[in-house]
This record gives C-alpha cells, sequence and structure tokens, in this order.
C-alpha cells in the first residue's frame, strides 16, 4: 500500500508540474544557465524553457504575442514598460547590475585602454545595436563621454545583440568590443579586457518582471524568488554582475 501511494504521489507531481517561458537579455545567458540549474535541482519537476536575445527584439515579440511568463530585460526600462502597459503581474525589480568591458584578443591594444578605439590599427569596433540592446546605448555613451565620437567613425560594427558583439571578437571580425563583462570574464585571459570606467555610462540596472501569462502559474513566482536568493546572486557575481541595493 505505501509503495502505491508513493507511485500515486509521483505521478500527480509530474502531473502537476509547470512549466514556465523565460526571456533573459544575452549578457545574463552565461550566469543564468547557471541558476536555471540550480532552480530545476531543488524543483526537479519544473520545466523552465529559456530564451536570450536583444532586450528591444524580445520586447517587440512579447507585445506581438510571444508569452513569456518571466521578462529578465538589460535595464529596467523595459521591465517598466511591460508594467505601465499592463502586461505584468509584478512590480518591476532590479536583479543585477551590468558592467561594460573594452575587449580583444591583442592584449597589446586592450593595455592602451579606450584611445585604442581611436588608433589607425583598430578597423571594425564591435557593440551591440542600440535600437534594442542596453549594452549598445552604454557603448555609445562611453563613446561620446569619452570625446571618441569622430574618432570612431565608419568603424562600429552592430550586433543584433551583446552575445553576437562578443562573437564579433571571437572570430576576428572586429579587432576590439564594448561588451557585457558578464560574458567574458570567465572565458577571456585577464589581459584581454579591461573594465571600463563605469562614470562614462548610466548604470545598467537591469530589471524583470512576471507577466500576465503567468498569472497562475506557481512556477513562475517561485522562480522569481530563487533569482533574489544568495545561491542565485552568488551565480551572478561570479560572471561580473554587480548585486542591486
Amino acid at each position: 500500500m505505501k509503495k502505491l501511494m508513493l507511485g500515486i504521489l509521483l505521478v500527480c507531481s509530474a502531473v502537476f508540474a509547470e512549466k514556465i517561458t523565460v526571456f533573459s537579455a544575452s549578457s545574463t545567458k552565461l550566469a543564468m544557465e547557471e541558476v536555471v540549474a540550480l532552480f530545476k535541482k531543488a524543483n526537479p519537476n519544473a520545466e523552465v524553457n529559456m530564451y536570450y536575445s536583444a532586450s528591444g527584439k524580445a520586447f517587440a515579440q512579447f507585445s506581438n504575442g510571444f508569452k513569456y511568463d518571466l521578462f529578465f530585460a538589460a535595464n529596467m526600462g523595459y521591465a517598466e514598460a511591460l508594467a505601465k502597459q499592463g502586461d505584468a503581474i509584478s512590480d518591476p525589480k532590479p536583479f543585477v547590475l551590468g558592467t561594460v568591458a573594452l575587449y580583444s584578443h591583442n592584449p597589446a591594444l586592450v593595455a592602451k585602454g579606450l584611445s585604442v578605439l581611436g588608433a589607425s590599427e583598430v578597423k571594425n569596433i564591435s557593440i551591440a545595436n542600440p535600437r534594442v540592446a542596453p549594452y549598445g546605448v552604454a557603448a555609445m555613451q562611453i563613446i561620446e563621454n569619452a570625446g571618441l565620437s569622430k574618432a570612431v567613425e565608419g568603424k562600429i560594427a552592430q550586433g543584433e545583440n551583446i552575445g553576437q558583439s562578443v562573437q564579433f571578437v571571437d572570430t576576428g571580425a572586429a579587432d576590439v568590443g564594448l561588451v557585457a563583462f558578464s560574458l567574458i570574464k570567465n572565458t577571456a585571459k585577464p589581459e584581454e579586457y579591461m573594465e571600463v570606467d563605469q562614470a562614462l555610462y548610466e548604470p545598467i540596472k537591469q530589471g524583470f518582471v512576471v507577466t500576465k501569462y503567468a498569472k497562475d502559474n506557481n512556477t513562475a513566482f517561485a522562480f522569481a524568488d530563487f533569482i533574489f536568493t544568495k545561491e542565485a546572486q552568488d551565480v551572478f557575481v561570479k560572471y561580473g554582475f554587480g548585486v542591486p541595493q
């Protein structure tokens, strides 16, 4: 009888396991993969379907009917816009702070700092598309505030998202890039990157909401809570993110 009851409980648990569909900005991909693995370890019946891209692109998808249960953007703006539209059932909250890094596989270029962007030996500079990617906006702010706007004319190569901007450098399509530190901190050599002075760009406060599509989905709320556990936040810090105060 005990074995029968255990079997019934396991079947019921599987039947009532909830699936969630989650968008997360490309800058979070490496960290979020670890966070999701930890969440699923603690919630073995949860099914988590992740999608990564530029925040603006995902926002347009959502606005056109794509049903994300949770939306983790690369800034607060997109999360706040979802709330303003009535598409969120939680308040927009910051979950990490992003950082921009100068990145190149040529350490000699990195050693020159931001001034290298205007150097003759640099032909292509990789950034994310500022129309859809907050890290692209930050890159343009850095260039402008460093007084390099004129010097980089004709050199900018825009990726669809910040992940592609890293790929441009990795494949040699770009000599240097202004990229998310979170995507290179644990993969690049220390001499291949330099964190950019954060005074040169507006804080990248990355925010999220639980959307209207997760209204009756307990797993979505459990995942939202899990993001703020020490276990999850330690993973984000490991990948170079800051912790919002």
